[in-house]
């Protein structure tokens, strides 16, 4: 590739030539950065541009044979660059700027490709970047994103010597993935060598829900499995052999009224989401199920009450406005629908429902409103 914005200068007999104390090689040409539309001159060698150069040559030119000489080059010129980068990094992080962080994290990645830490930064980067994607309603691309973290978790889990983070973060990453056996191995290993208070506490809560509340249970894997393929009558008795066997599990009760709530028998529905709100008392998608139900059966404050609930514990859940936005429609307050409409379309303007659903209340056509009906 082709580096428009580097002139690489020859220092062939510069001998003890150095850069504050690195002393340069003759041999090795220096990558001077050069921004777009400048014309090149003496003064723009210096060791700001020489570093902006050959970063720019180790993220593009993996098989160049004067990485090592650049990486030392780095390093002795701006000793801190790993800190300085790597806390910016996590300001973007923070900041939901995730493309941003990850363009510096993989500079890290660059500089040190061999560094378990900078691997594991990307890919908890492109994890949260994932579950941000999901949230906003943008499946297609959370999924792109979510297979490079998985690619990156990968990578961690390949060092044999890994940190408490790495275990906390791998650990949190198989329960996802469904891998309980792994899952289980890494927070044992975590809860074993880290004095984070907070997150023992984390892990210890996942932990019990894996191996007392039954996550892993084979009879819930089927009844979820049966629903997603429309065997609904089938799943109903899949999961009562998991209610028998983990009775304070919320998870069981959930699963049961979602499968009643896609049959249209809301009442019944109703009752398993109360009782998996008494084990969990703060779950936004119990509240969020309750509103549906409500919704459906025509009980409208306490539908409005249940989403705000929800909305409490997940402020940028983007489908618990798509259904405060349903439910103003049903309610006859269009103004107020469209006003939801607008802050989804605000948090992300690529969000396909809430651009429909203003569409179709702007043009008044209540086919295509029931149409995208949510359920």
């Amino acid at each position: 590739m082709i580096l428009k914005d580097v002139v690489f200068i020859s220092m062939e007999g510069k001998n003890n030539f150095r850069i504050g104390n690195f002393r340069v090689r003759e041999d090795a040409p220096l990558p001077v950065f050069v921004e777009e539309g400048a014309k090149f001159d003496a003064d723009m060698i210096n060791p700001q541009n020489i570093m902006t150069g050959m970063i720019k040559v180790i993220m593009t030119e993996p098989d160049n044979e004067n990485l090592p000489y650049y990486r030392d080059f780095i390093f002795s010129i701006q000793p801190d660059i790993e800190s300085r980068l790597a806390s910016t990094a996590y300001q973007a992080e923070r900041e939901f700027h995730f493309e941003e962080a990850i363009d510096m994290f993989n500079v890290l990645r660059a500089l040190k490709p061999d560094s378990l830490e900078t691997a594991l930064n990307l890919a908890v980067c492109y994890d949260e970047y994932t579950q941000y994607l999901y949230e906003r309603g943008e499946d297609k691309e959370a999924s792109k994103k979510e297979e490079v973290a998985f690619n990156y978790f990968k990578i961690v889990d390949s060092f044999e010597h890994k940190t408490e983070t790495a275990l906390f973060y791998l650990g949190r990453f198989y329960v996802v993935k469904e891998n309980f056996l792994k899952a289980t191995e890494y927070f044992e290993e975590f809860l074993n060598i880290s004095t984070d208070i907070e997150r023992k506490k984390e892990v210890e809560n996942l932990l019990y829900d894996i191996n007392y509340l039954g996550v892993a249970d084979e009879n819930l894997t089927t009844a979820q499995e049966l629903v997603q393929s429309d065997l609904d009558a089938e799943a109903i008795e899949y999961i009562d052999k998991y209610i028998n066997k983990y009775p304070k599990s919320w998870l069981g009760y959930f699963t049961k009224g979602t499968i009643f709530k896609k049959m249209e028998r809301f009442d019944e529905a109703l009752n398993f989401f109360e009782k998996s709100l008494s084990l969990n008392k703060k779950s936004a998608d119990v509240h969020n199920e309750m509103g549906l139900c409500y919704m459906n059966l025509g009980v409208f404050a306490k539908s409005e009450l249940n989403f705000y609930k929800a909305l409490n514990y997940k402020p940028d859940d983007l489908s618990i406005l798509s259904n405060l936005a349903l439910l103003s429609y049903k309610r006859g307050a269009i103004d107020v629908s469209k006003k939801y409409c607008e802050v989804i379309l605000d948090l992300n303007p690529n969000d396909l429902y809430a651009k429909d659903l203003l569409a179709a209340l702007n043009e008044n056509t209540s086919e295509k409103i029931d149409k995208n009906k949510i359920n």
